[in-house]
């Protein structure tokens, strides 16, 4: 009964005007209500960015190049945002969560363009809500913008102004450089389907003169201006010292779209063995979400593998009837219900993330 009704009011949503916007703000507050951070309004919660928005082309005091403050010294897209708009605390909070809801639109444009389907590409966007990568802008109370990035490089891929393409990669590539492998699986996704999803945005080139104006602004910080870029802890020594945590990592990261993308896999290799791009898509991605282990905070560099699943759901979608597809994405969307988001780093690090009632029990009892 509970399922017919669900059923019934997202086909009436379906069918409504403003439809992707309606389901876009359901499905982030469900993110709110199965993932509610613990917000801190004090400035000191997010001292690295506002320490780095009044020294923007210039060195910042650290620790360590460990810290993820010696990483913020050439990641300058938030403290730039932070000068221009004078955003207090309350004002990055606020810029986190918009981020968030947009992604979660980006990706139900996504999955439509895909699939052609509302009622299909609202249960995939729901399931997102279940998903690190679908909520990576709420998990983390402070300093980290992962979600900023992934919306960043989504919009690149979507948009049709090359300026705006160009913006979109610059702007997620000074926020975390790991945006450079979601804009080359976007690449290889561009190769592979721009025929039968009409992209047509020359997304590949656009994307190869961004990452050449990065690459440029970053040698001009570091070699003119002298802006330290530490490395320290990324190499083979962090990749061994968490080699443990390897095959739970793959795991939390993609939950129940493994589905999609493991069966996926299945039946290109069995229909497309002798394509070359899709050769090149899987040797990628393997090394792609390899490196993140090269870092200590692997999982939030795993999330940057996420336009796997767009590879995954396009090769089914052309090869399964509706019948099928609409079981692999229920199916999807139960076991990322399911399956709890945790966060990994390093050999044994890890953390779960609270849910809006649990939240409400903390503050309750002074525990928040």
């Amino acid at each position: 009964m509970i399922i017919k009704k669900l059923n019934n009011l997202i086909a009436t949503i379906a069918q409504s005007q403003y439809w992707e916007v309606k389901i876009a703000v359901i499905t982030f507050f469900l993110i709110q209500l199965v993932s509610f951070p613990s917000y801190n309004l004090d400035y000191n919660n997010w001292s690295d960015q506002y320490e780095k928005s009044s020294n923007i082309l210039s060195n910042i005091d650290r620790a360590s190049g460990y810290s993820h403050k010696a990483k913020l010294n050439v990641r300058i897209t938030v403290p730039i945002i932070i000068k221009i708009l004078d955003l207090s605390p309350l004002g990055l909070i606020l810029l986190k969560n918009i981020t968030g809801i947009i992604f979660i639109f980006l990706i139900l444009k996504t999955f439509f363009k895909i699939i052609e389907d509302k009622y299909l590409s609202i249960l995939l966007t729901i399931s997102c809500a279940f998903v690190g990568f679908g909520k990576a802008s709420t998990l983390d109370p402070s300093q980290i913008f992962d979600g900023l990035s992934l919306m960043l490089v989504l919009c690149s891929f979507l948009v049709k102004n090359p300026f705006l393409i160009i913006f979109c990669l610059l702007a997620g590539f000074f926020n975390d450089e790991r945006t450079i492998i979601s804009a080359f699986f976007f690449t290889l996704f561009y190769f592979q389907f721009n025929s039968q999803l009409k992209i047509n945005n020359r997304y590949p080139l656009l994307a190869f003169v961004g990452l050449i104006l990065f690459i440029a602004c970053r040698a001009y910080m570091q070699l003119i201006l002298n802006i330290d870029a530490p490395l320290d802890g990324v190499g083979f020594t962090t990749f061994f010292s968490q080699i443990n945590s390897i095959s739970i990592s793959y795991f939390i990261f993609l939950e129940g779209f493994w589905i999609i993308v493991l069966y996926s896999v299945y039946l290109a290799w069995n229909t497309n063995k002798k394509n070359p791009l899709f050769l090149l898509m899987i040797a990628s991605f393997l090394i792609g979400s390899l490196s993140s282990f090269l870092v200590f905070d692997h999982g939030r560099s795993l999330n940057y593998s996420f336009p796997i699943i767009f590879f995954g759901l396009s090769y089914i979608k052309a090869i399964l009837n509706y019948k099928k597809l609409k079981k692999i994405i229920a199916a999807t969307l139960i076991s990322s219900m399911l399956i709890p988001t945790i966060s990994f780093g390093g050999k044994n690090s890890y953390w779960t993330h609270y849910s809006f009632p649990t939240q409400i029990i903390r503050i309750l009892t002074n525990k928040y």
